[in-house]
């Protein structure tokens, strides 16, 4: 990989890093104004697992296929777990239950923390790694493309 392109790991740390940040915003003493909050980090993340599972892991699987069945497969196990911890999130949010939310996004947490070390260091960089040039550029590419950001 050359040393202008931007790496997959670099790329997909920052977004960790700015879904987080939309996170830490709430305040779960006021679930309403904490709604439109939670929301906004529910539609990045999810934008995020949908860029991981759409195109950065099948692009890395077809040329290590052993991914699919080991890091990537615990992956997809854990986006079902968080997934599901940020919808009660919402729905308790829904009810005017800020502390019910703020359980949900704790015991989420559990789960996300430990979930992007893994991708950090071991998945995002193993892309960067086995994903030729043209690949990552290609992955980059498309993801951005979506205009998320």
């Amino acid at each position: 990989m050359t040393e202008s392109k931007e790496s997959i790991a670099s790329y997909f740390g920052r977004d960790h890093d700015e879904i987080d940040a939309l996170l830490a915003a709430v305040d779960f003493t006021d679930p309403k104004a904490a709604l439109p909050r939670l929301a906004e980090f529910d539609r990045r993340l999810e934008q995020h697992i949908v860029w991981e599972e759409g195109t950065l892991f099948p692009a890395v699987a077809s040329v290590v296929p052993a991914l699919e069945q080991g890091p990537i497969a615990v992956m997809k196990m854990e986006h079902v777990s968080i997934r599901a911890l940020k919808k009660d999130a919402l729905d308790a949010l829904r009810r005017d239950d800020g502390a019910a939310a703020k359980g949900f996004v704790a015991e989420m947490l559990e789960v996300l923390g430990p979930h992007n070390t893994k991708e950090e260091h071991i998945l995002y960089p193993a892309c960067d790694q086995f994903l030729p040039d043209p690949d990552a550029l290609a992955v980059l590419d498309k993801i951005k493309a979506t205009g998320v950001f």
